[in-house]
């Protein structure tokens, strides 16, 4: 029995190499905090200890898995109207906020009583960083929703994929329907571009098929592959976030965990 997948649209994160922005911007600003403190330290003529620093500084990393939730969440949601994404941001603000907020002094008050003597007080702790750091939570957890939710409509409104697509066969110029292909592999320095009984080779790269295609059913599942979603069958887990994309016409296709990011929505 075929399995039904279902494909929901994606917000398109900015990445640098292959990695989402937020958390370059994130491990940036952990780094930059621990040289102020350094700095503050030497001017003030006060102690400087590292262990403490990192561990105030932790606050930082908690932003990446609740951003990434964020997009997950905003995926699902995807307000409509303008009133209904103020509300939606400000509301899914002041709750990762006070999440964000809850989980970081639960966290400092762990390792400090493992580690430090005195250990801090949570009462302590959650006081500090509500009045130091709520108000930077919440204009991250606001505007985030706001940036990517316009990005992504920005995107759609702009971007007109091919239906058609025209490829070489010998000394054939033959254009098929994008419907058809199943799926886009290489074979350097050419692709292979697979349809319902055909093959051919054409010397773009994958990299343009992705800027010709629409992301949402020609997914990059692997550096080498490019697959129709409507064409896939089933998947089935490796165990270790990579998966099986088995298509109709029964050849396999391994979906890589370094591209999840691309075709996670097959999971949902």
């Amino acid at each position: 029995m075929e399995q039904s997948i279902y494909i929901h649209k994606q917000l398109k994160i900015p990445k640098v190499g292959m990695v989402p922005l937020y958390i370059v911007i994130v491990v940036f600003v952990f780094i930059l905090a621990i040289l102020q403190d350094y700095i503050y330290s030497r001017l003030r003529d006060t102690g400087f200890y590292l262990s403490e620093s990192l561990l105030y500084n932790t606050f930082w990393f908690f932003f990446i898995p609740f951003s990434m939730y964020i997009t997950r969440l905003l995926s699902v949601i995807n307000p409509q109207n303008k009133w209904s994404k103020l509300l939606s941001s400000l509301g899914t603000g002041i709750a990762f906020s006070v999440l964000h907020i809850l989980s970081f002094t639960s966290l400092f008050v762990i390792i400090s009583n493992l580690v430090f003597t005195p250990a801090h007080h949570f009462s302590n702790i959650l006081s500090a960083a509500f009045s130091n750091q709520f108000y930077i939570a919440l204009l991250w957890y606001s505007i985030f929703p706001v940036i990517y939710t316009s990005k992504e409509q920005s995107t759609d409104s702009t971007t007109v994929f091919l239906e058609k697509i025209k490829l070489k066969k010998g000394l054939k110029i033959i254009t098929i329907p994008t419907s058809s292909i199943q799926f886009i592999s290489t074979d350097k320095p050419y692709s292979i571009v697979c349809t319902n009984d055909q093959k051919f080779l054409d010397p773009k790269s994958l990299k343009d098929f992705e800027t010709e295609l629409d992301p949402s059913i020609f997914l990059r599942v692997h550096r080498s592959t490019i697959i129709n979603s409507n064409f896939i069958k089933e998947l089935k887990s490796r165990s270790n976030g990579d998966y099986d994309a088995t298509l109709k016409s029964g050849q396999v296709f391994r979906l890589s965990r370094h591209y999840r990011t691309n075709w996670r929505q097959l999971l949902q």
